[in-house]
């Protein structure tokens, strides 16, 4: 394909998804891999005419002057180099360099130092003396001129210069005109100021991190907690990924233990170290009594699930705090239609909790409306905020959901807030809607919202190509599915109230079984049927034990598998860290005491999607040895 050297020629930049800026003083122009750039490659200003003599436009065959292959490790930079006519002072980014000679105007045409301008791009110049030839080289571009001559040899090509290339007091005098084109650079004439601007791609070497850590002994018994240091480091970047192979906290078979550590930085380069571990015969803890005194908050820990129903039960009182609670999980599971899921007219305070599966073969969004039917604008704030999926894993969306409430809840922040005008309907949770519900995936979400005036709340389930502003009159409500919940309830928060000190031996409190912790009354709005909050999922607990010196708190799932979070002291716990409970013979750590007895405070909302009841553990830890 041929190039063309011209005023305003076309090339295409090969940046790999790198964006290139050729940057003019009033222009920038970008480009990605394949796109085809206008580039002005010669500029007049206040009418300099010697920038524009010379032949006209012309192929110059083989040239590869604007590909530019951007590597992973390599930068743009921008160069620009001022020089006056008759100063042999020229400024290079911002830096005085001294010139062979100075800019010398012959017939109408600026001519500069080949030397010259050959160092500051940083082209190899060499000269040889039998063909009286000059020649600039920098990469695969090579570019040979000779004195008394009106051409230029560009890659082995002749192409007719501006003006004739003359000797002056030794130095080899160029148009700067061609030499702006032939190394793509912008070249302006103000006055008698000319300045070339110009982009390098310049390849930085990287070098791989450094991957690196320590234990604190060399030498471990069974069971003996170890401890890792990391000391990897990056002197040229920053490391964002680190990968462990065998680590382990504590090993329980004596021998020598693997362990590596792999770090890679943003550039793509890894490094990985790896180091052993060993073990003697020694037993320090078993697995059980380690897990009771190591594993972090959100881990787990092994429990004999029969055991745990002989657990001395914690005896409490539940006060009801008055908070509107919705629930729309009926219908749980979306098989294509498209409807109102559920409707109820609310102000104040009040917490919707939005639960659905796509089980049909069709993309599927979820919309919560607020309709103004009065003569007023209201207004309208979202204080709390969770919303989990769309995921493939029922229980996953629902512990996500949960925690990001918690967390929103316990920031205490508003998280937004609108004006319903009159007549109208707003959509009020549009986080939900921005990506549909795919066949096979779950959304879930919390929120707690405030109004100052009665609003029409809706939740919408529409095909997402459609407007649920527009389609919100022609919808009728969706029937229930006859085993999931939906209503509106007024019992929406619960004060656990605990007496006693509580941990100096094995006991268990007990959540969400209808005995104990009664499930909340409500009705649905829309068949005026009764309706009870099965699980109590999405009422919002708090309480505060005060818990023995040197226990442990954890949470074992008797109902089958339970996912979801807590907020132990203001921190979000989640249910677990890592994966989820999944079965009595487990408990995830909420919370460890010291030496001393605590008050604990635990808020929490039952997760939808998971199974109950739950029972809180409180579990006195084993000894510490030495």
């Amino acid at each position: 394909m041929n190039n063309y050297v011209s005023n305003g020629f076309k090339g295409v930049l090969a940046c790999s998804l790198v964006a290139l800026q050729l940057a003019t003083f009033s222009t920038a122009v970008y480009a990605e891999e394949g796109e085809v750039v206008e580039i002005p490659a010669v500029t007049s200003v206040n009418g300099d005419q010697s920038l524009l003599t010379g032949d006209q436009d012309q192929p110059v065959e083989g040239s590869q002057r604007v590909q530019a292959s951007i590597m992973d490790n390599s930068e743009i930079s921008r160069n620009v180099l001022v020089m006056t006519d008759k100063s042999s002072q020229m400024v290079h980014n911002g830096e005085r360099v001294q010139a062979a000679q100075a800019i010398t105007i012959r017939g109408g045409v600026a001519y500069a130092p080949l030397k010259s301008l050959a160092a500051q791009y940083n082209y190899t110049l060499t000269y040889d003396a039998v063909a009286k030839q000059s020649t600039a080289k920098s990469g695969s571009q090579t570019f040979q001129f000779k004195p008394n001559s009106k051409s230029i040899v560009v890659n082995g090509k002749s192409v007719t210069a501006a003006g004739t290339i003359f000797n002056y007091k030794g130095s080899l005098m160029v148009p700067l005109k061609n030499w702006a084109q032939l190394t793509n650079s912008t070249l302006k004439g103000v006055g008698k100021s000319y300045t070339l601007e110009w982009a390098v791609s310049e390849v930085v070497k990287y070098k791989a991190p450094v991957a690196q850590f320590q234990t604190d002994k060399e030498e471990y018994r069974k069971g003996e907690h170890i401890r890792y240091e990391d000391m990897s480091y990056d002197e040229q970047s920053e490391i964002v990924k680190r990968t462990w192979k065998g680590k382990q906290p504590a090993f329980f078979e004596a021998g020598i233990h693997e362990v590596s550590l792999e770090v890679q930085n943003k550039h793509g380069l890894k490094h990985t170290v790896t180091k052993f571990v060993r073990i003697t015969d020694d037993l320090l803890y078993n697995q059980a009594d380690y897990a009771m005194l190591y594993a972090p908050q959100g881990g787990k820990i092994p429990v004999a699930g029969g055991e745990v129903l002989n657990y001395t039960p914690v005896p409490y009182h539940v006060v009801t705090s008055p908070m509107t609670f919705v629930r729309s999980n009926s219908p749980e599971h979306l098989l294509g239609d498209e409807g109102i899921a559920y409707r109820d007219v609310l102000s104040g305070k009040f917490r919707i909790n939005i639960h659905n599966q796509n089980r049909s073969q069709q993309d599927l969004t979820v919309y919560l409306l607020a309709t103004n039917r009065n003569q007023t604008d209201a207004n309208l704030t979202l204080d709390a905020f969770g919303m989990g999926g769309p995921t493939q894993y029922v229980s996953t969306s629902g512990k996500v959901a949960v925690s990001r409430y918690l967390g929103s809840y316990a920031k205490g922040e508003q998280v937004n807030a609108m004006k319903v005008p009159a007549g109208k309907t707003v959509v009020v949770l549009p986080d939900i809607s921005k990506a549909p519900i795919k066949p096979g995936l779950t959304m879930t979400s919390y929120s707690d919202i405030s109004t100052d005036a009665e609003l029409e709340f809706s939740v919408v389930i529409l095909d997402p190509t459609k407007d649920p502003l527009k389609a919100l009159p022609q919808l009728s409500m969706m029937d229930r599915d006859g085993k999931h919940v939906r209503g509106t309830f007024s019992e929406g928060n619960r004060t656990v109230e605990v007496q006693g000190l509580h941990g100096e031996k094995p006991e268990r409190l007990i959540i969400g079984d209808n005995a104990s912790d009664i499930f909340v009354d409500g009705v649905d709005r829309v068949t005026g049927i009764d309706e009870i909050n099965i699980g109590n999922t999405g009422v919002l607990y708090n309480m505060e034990v005060e818990v023995a010196p040197r226990t442990i708190v954890a949470l074992n799932a008797r109902g089958g598998h339970y996912a979801g979070a807590f907020l132990v002291n203001g921190q979000v716990i989640n249910m677990t860290e890592d994966s989820i409970l999944l079965n009595p013979d487990e408990a995830g750590v909420l919370y460890r005491t010291g030496n001393q007895s605590e008050k604990v405070k635990f808020t929490f909302v039952l997760a939808s999607g998971s199974n109950l009841p739950l029972h809180m553990l409180f579990l006195p830890m084993p000894e510490m040895k030495q």
